[in-house]
């Protein structure tokens, strides 16, 4: 239940509401202290009640804590009051680079704007990936901007992504699932592969794209159709969209490989491949941060610490008017490559611009039935994305409303239910919690299916 103003919780005064979302709600409340206003996180009484996810949410929080960089939002306290979690942060009043732009630049941003942007997000991304930390939600809506316009303007990173274990695939759920996630998510990232401060670069990529132009660089109101494109479609070309910034081609076809290791190394690299194409007056600045935000020595992508409290990754969010509320925490990786930041080779004369990829077309399917493809993304006949999934109970691979590896269902076959084989019988669960249908139902679908793919097995 939402708070009202004026209320208690946990000694803080609830002002007002600043946003609500899947995870909980933020509010800006009055310290019980200190004449300060914080941005308070109250979770909902859905995720409060999973026991793994407060273990989780507290370690997160203590990791969090620890943190400090000017452009990362900074988390004061943590707490449990009758079963509610809540997490107070720095309240940071001002706009959001999404909501900048589509109030005041609904055609794109200036260049040279986008580059102090983006060059403050690299660097806090960077300092993240120095101490084996990952964001894995960097998007418009997650920079925040106060006195914008002003010789005092801060830029900071906040909504940090969903935690997870080291060696855990990076999977994104039924809460995190929207558009607005999956337009800046890496291809590994959306197949639930292993990721890496690549996959931030990517992400990082695909926001720049947006503030240069207003829009993503993949974009339709079915996330499964932005999905496919994430993990199929050649990068647009910015020149299409801003003939202005054609020169730009070559550090998004980089930015935005399929494959991380065509990447650039650190964001920062990115960020300075950028101002670099445009020209911007702020080439020196960049110049001059890379080289206090990295050390001279050591490998790109230093091993995470084995220290168990370094083990988890952890959660810092903000909060101000427009908000979206989602789980917070950065996500540790285990960086074992060096990698060389040498740009691809990239040809100097103009490339004439290929035609944007034709959308894409999305199979029907039946959630349960056998796919082959991993990470593919299709359509049930009710209109709702579904993708290519894994389920460790029969190591196959099957249709699920929700990509990665399929949690183990919930779902149980009744006492007078016939227990059919278990290739059969994780599937049919599958589809019985996912849908909502009887067993019966499920099975029958799930057979017909089947058999329907493959007419000759």
């Amino acid at each position: 239940m939402p708070l009202t103003d004026g209320q208690v919780i946990a000694g803080y005064t609830i002002l007002r509401s600043l946003g609500a979302g899947g995870m909980g709600e933020v509010y800006l409340a009055q310290h019980p202290r200190l004449p300060r206003r914080d941005a308070l996180k109250v979770l909902s009484a859905t995720v409060c009640s999973e026991s793994e996810y407060r273990e989780r949410f507290n370690r997160e929080a203590d990791v969090a804590a620890t943190l400090w960089h000017p452009h990362i939002v900074e988390v004061h306290d943590r707490g449990d009051v009758d079963g509610q979690l809540w997490i107070s942060m720095d309240y940071v009043e001002g706009t959001d680079a999404g909501r900048l732009l589509a109030e005041q630049f609904p055609n794109g941003m200036p260049a040279d704007e986008v580059v102090r942007i983006v060059t403050a997000v690299a660097d806090a991304l960077d300092y993240a990936h120095q101490k084996g930390l990952l964001h894995r939600d960097v998007k418009p809506a997650n920079i925040l901007m106060a006195n914008h316009d002003t010789d005092s303007e801060r830029i900071m990173l906040a909504d940090f992504g969903i935690a997870r274990w080291i060696g855990e695939p990076s999977v994104l759920t039924g809460t995190n699932m929207t558009v607005g996630t999956v337009s800046y998510s890496a291809p590994e990232q959306l197949k639930g592969e292993e990721i890496d401060g690549r996959a931030d670069q990517y992400a990082l990529a695909a926001t720049a794209f947006q503030l240069l132009t207003g829009t993503p660089p993949f974009q339709h109101s079915n996330p499964a159709v932005v999905i496919s494109k994430h993990l199929t479609a050649a990068p647009p070309q910015i020149g299409t969209r801003r003939p202005e910034l054609s020169s730009l081609g070559p550090v998004f076809d980089k930015a935005l490989s399929k494959s991380p290791k065509d990447r650039y190394d650190r964001c920062i690299d990115f960020a300075r491949a950028l101002a670099h194409h445009i020209g911007s007056e702020d080439r020196q600045r960049i110049a001059d941060e890379t080289q206090l935000a990295i050390p001279a020595t050591g490998p790109r992508h230093a091993r995470a610490q084995t220290d168990s409290r370094h083990r988890i990754l952890i959660g810092v969010a903000a909060a101000l008017v427009v908000i979206a509320v989602a789980a917070i925490g950065f996500v540790l990786f285990d960086h074992t490559r060096d990698r060389s930041s040498e740009a691809r080779p990239q040809p100097t004369s103009a490339r004439q611009a290929p035609a944007p990829p034709a959308d894409v077309t999305l199979p029907v399917v039946v959630v349960g039935t056998n796919c082959a493809t991993l990470g593919a993304a299709g359509i049930t006949e009710s209109g709702a994305p579904a993708y290519c999934a894994h389920l460790p109970t029969t190591n196959g691979t099957i249709w699920s409303l929700y990509p990665g590896e399929i949690s183990s269902p919930t779902a149980t076959a009744g006492p007078n239910d016939e227990v059919y084989p278990s290739e059969t019988e994780g599937p049919v669960l599958v589809c019985m919690e996912q849908t909502g249908k009887s067993r019966l139902e499920c099975h029958d679908q799930i057979v017909e299916g089947n058999a329907t793919a493959n007419p000759t097995s």
